[in-house]
């Protein structure tokens, strides 16, 4: 309801105008009683800090919006449509009276500016966050000053301390002859981290024009989505939490434990504190006996009340979940529920544990409010005959679904041991990329439908900026063997649906234009050229040449005389 609804409402507004802290303050406020008070009379107690709620789940909130930082990414989106999209009626009535000599990115004083475009010059600061040259020719980008270099954040290059030209254009880092860098030049200058990725960048033709890119999307393109999230991160940076990375990575696990939503967020609350044992109700103020209602412990934290009282570790006891003296149940709440999530062996079944706290806690509750006293045993026996109705349900709803989803996905990829309609050759790619190593793989297998002997193909070439760097530069350099080997009318596979969507819509993808012009290019020498899907399954054997080639330790190319044991 909240991500939903109440989230949405102002979405209009707030994509055209900055709402004042004061409106969003109350924004916020509101949804924040929404969620934690149970009845429209009172303002609930609230558990945590809303901006800390805010967080992606993998970083231990649970993903509500933060309202001030989607206004920015709405926002945002308005200023890269004046960057991108000059020619808009949008953007020339902005340009003719804010910028008409400048950039919408310069901070340039206007006169007497209205709100609406005061509203879009705030999100300069975001957009900046992200904002990257893309190198065509180089000949406009400034090597120093100019956010170029794809790290985390764009940046300009680095010097190593050598004596720095301040006006040194990227083009002027390109050897003319080869149209690739001078690597002398470059480890010259720059620091080794710059020197690997200003080598990962693919240049274009001498040409090429250079271009503004979005930075944290795949297709180069802005989204109010990676917008948002960047503005998140920057927040986070600014605002560091106490909690650390492990106790995120257990909060980030338990909407993966496959039960219940409503047990899924009962796991978190244990973890972020939430759960209103008589210490956490103390140290909101109020005034209540902090001892144990079940065992008369002097304090009932939320790991006495699930782990260590005398009932809960009968219940543990009795379960089909191993108990080990000093490693669980121990004192430490935080190494219980990492032992339920990642310790127990697999002999023993553990699916049930989510539904066993679920019930202790119910069970605590039931001798606190109505002074019911439950016997372990039936404690236990209603958490797992609960667990098991609630498994049996998943695997029947599994089962009624799984009809409707592969006739879903049968048109996106090919059966190709079915197809009959290839007259010319297959040729199956693949690329295999690892941050670690040095070099990107790419392999392809071609086969005939004449029954000719298959061909294959292995290289790895300097390590690309991503995975999908790799598998783009796989399907051009099988593209162009297959020019080579006069093979005119080819069909090919890969198991990458961003490859497969990148070029079919290639305006989408501003990142990859300077390989995409290159692909239009060598897609010419072909007299049927297609590019389809395919399960990964039915792409194994170029997959083991990218991946093989891949770890050898020089710059090595194969056609045609693979290696004895990489064959299959």
């Amino acid at each position: 309801m909240i991500k939903s609804v109440a989230a949405a409402l102002p979405t209009y507004v707030m994509s055209c105008f900055r709402l004042p802290k004061t409106i969003t303050s109350k924004l916020t406020s509101a949804v924040a009683k929404f969620w934690w008070s149970s009845n429209s009379d009172s303002r609930g107690m609230h558990w945590m800090a809303w901006n800390k709620l805010c967080n992606s789940k993998s970083e231990g909130g649970l993903g509500f919006r933060n309202v001030d930082d989607f206004n920015s990414a709405l926002l945002a989106k308005q200023l890269w449509r004046l960057i991108t999209v000059p020619d808009s009626l949008f953007a020339k009535v902005f340009k003719g009276r804010y910028f008409r000599k400048s950039n919408p990115l310069d901070n340039i004083k206007s006169y007497s500016p209205s709100y609406g475009w005061r509203s879009i010059c705030s999100a300069r600061s975001l957009v900046n966050k992200g904002l990257i040259k893309r190198v065509g020719s180089g000949a406009s980008i400034s090597v120093w000053e100019d956010p170029w270099i794809p790290a985390q954040f764009p940046r300009p290059a680095r010097s190593n301390g050598s004596i720095i030209d301040p006006s040194l254009k990227v083009n002027n880092l390109v050897d003319t002859r080869t149209n690739f860098w001078k690597m002398d030049l470059l480890n010259e200058l720059f620091i080794p981290e710059d020197v690997s990725l200003i080598c990962a960048l693919h240049l274009g033709a001498p040409t090429k024009e250079d271009t503004l890119g979005w930075h944290f999307t795949k297709s180069g393109k802005y989204s109010v989505k990676s917008g948002y999230h960047t503005a998140r991160l920057e927040n986070q940076e600014n605002n560091l939490s106490f909690i650390g990375p492990q106790i995120n990575l257990l909060k980030a696990h338990t909407w993966k434990v496959h039960c219940p939503p409503k047990l899924r967020h009962f796991l978190w609350q244990m973890l972020a504190g939430c759960v209103p044992v008589t210490e956490n109700l103390r140290k909101r103020g109020i005034n209540c006996d902090i001892g144990c209602a079940r065992c008369g412990a002097e304090v009932e934290t939320i790991n006495h009340t699930i782990f260590e009282c005398h009932p809960a570790r009968q219940i543990w006891a009795l379960s089909q979940i191993p108990t080990v003296p000093g490693t669980f149940p121990s004192a430490s709440i935080y190494a219980n529920l990492d032992h339920l999530f990642w310790r127990i062996s697999s002999e023993f079944d553990s699916t049930s544990y989510p539904w066993i706290i679920w019930y202790i806690w119910k069970a605590r509750n039931e001798k606190l409010f109505d002074n019911v006293d439950k016997d372990p045993r039936e404690v236990l026996c209603l958490a797992e005959k609960e667990a098991q109705s609630w498994q049996t349900a998943q695997v029947e709803l599994h089962a009624e679904n799984l009809g409707s989803l592969v006739q879903d996905t049968r048109p996106r990829v090919r059966d190709i041991s079915q197809d009959t309609s290839y007259s010319g050759h297959r040729c199956f790619i693949d690329g295999s990329w690892k941050e670690s190593d040095k070099f990107s793989g790419t392999g392809w297998v071609c086969t005939s439908v004449n029954g000719e002997a298959p061909t294959m193909g292995a290289a790895n070439l300097r390590r690309s900026l991503s995975p999908l760097h790799t598998e783009v530069e796989a399907l051009l350099w099988a593209m162009k063997c297959m020019i080579g080997a006069d093979n005119q009318d080819v069909a090919f596979f890969t198991d990458c649906s961003d490859l497969v969507k990148m070029v079919s819509s290639p305006t989408e993808w501003p990142a990859f234009s300077a390989y995409l012009e290159e692909l239009q290019s060598d897609k010419e020498e072909f007299t049927n050229f297609s590019l389809s899907l395919i399960s990964r399954s039915a792409n194994v054997k170029a997959d083991k040449l990218a991946r093989n080639v891949r770890t050898e330790p020089h710059h090595i190319t194969y056609v045609n005389n693979i290696p004895q044991e990489w064959l299959f």
